[in-house]
């Protein structure tokens, strides 16, 4: 079964699997240019992070691993910036992660059978997050990868799905809008108040719009 992270926000889920990860001892980070992703790294073989393979460092001093022949650069630090929102507990900086058709769509979705608006999901988001981390958390690296599957297919059953859940061809609406589809499974690990890393979202899969040069994801 595939573990879409939209799928499990819209049923009110934040299921991850979780585990201690080795830490090596910190070193300076870099300065990165804002919206740039710094030179890439590979750990000496001696390196406890050595079999986690090369990493560039963001803006935020976040470790990112991707390939950018897979991935541009721009998706990942959205993808970053999306999970940096729970972080610093902003949901501006969230809702400009969201495609405004899902804005507006699941808005309404919670308003009619929950009588909340999307910052109450997203306050509760961030409270599964946070208990499972112990309380407040630092974003500390982001993997992704690209997915065994066809990913057109999974793209349009994963739209179906949604189509289906907000009962209104929600697709068609993203896809009249969109001029690409990004398709990845990531995984992100966060350190604790006491500077202990865990994997916080293990092998999940996420899907993001491009629109006049951004990317935009639903959930």
């Amino acid at each position: 079964m595939k573990k879409f992270l939209t799928i499990m926000l819209l049923c009110g889920c934040f299921l991850t699997a979780c585990g201690e990860v080795d830490k090596s001892e910190s070193s300076e980070i870099p300065s990165v240019s804002a919206g740039e992703v710094g030179e890439i790294i590979t750990p000496d073989e001696n390196d406890e992070e050595y079999d986690l393979g090369e990493y560039r460092y963001s803006p935020s001093g976040t470790k990112l691993y991707f390939n950018d022949d897979e991935y541009p650069k721009e998706l990942i630090l959205t993808l970053e910036k999306y999970f940096r929102s729970f972080e610093e507990k902003d949901f501006r900086i969230y809702e400009s992660c969201l495609s405004p058709e899902y804005i507006d769509t699941m808005s309404a979705y919670l308003e009619e059978n929950y009588n909340y608006g999307l910052e109450t999901s997203f306050e509760k988001q961030y409270a599964g997050l946070s208990e499972q981390m112990g309380g407040d958390f630092h974003i500390t690296r982001i993997r992704a990868e690209k997915t065994a599957e066809n990913s057109d297919e999974t793209i349009t059953e994963y739209f179906s799905n949604l189509n289906e859940f907000f009962g209104k061809d929600f697709g068609a609406e993203v896809q009249k809008n969109s001029y690409n589809f990004y398709h990845m499974t990531f995984y992100v690990i966060a350190e604790d108040s006491q500077n202990t890393e865990s994997l916080l979202i293990s092998g999940y899969e996420i899907i993001f719009a491009e629109k006049d040069g951004n990317y935009y994801t639903f959930g």
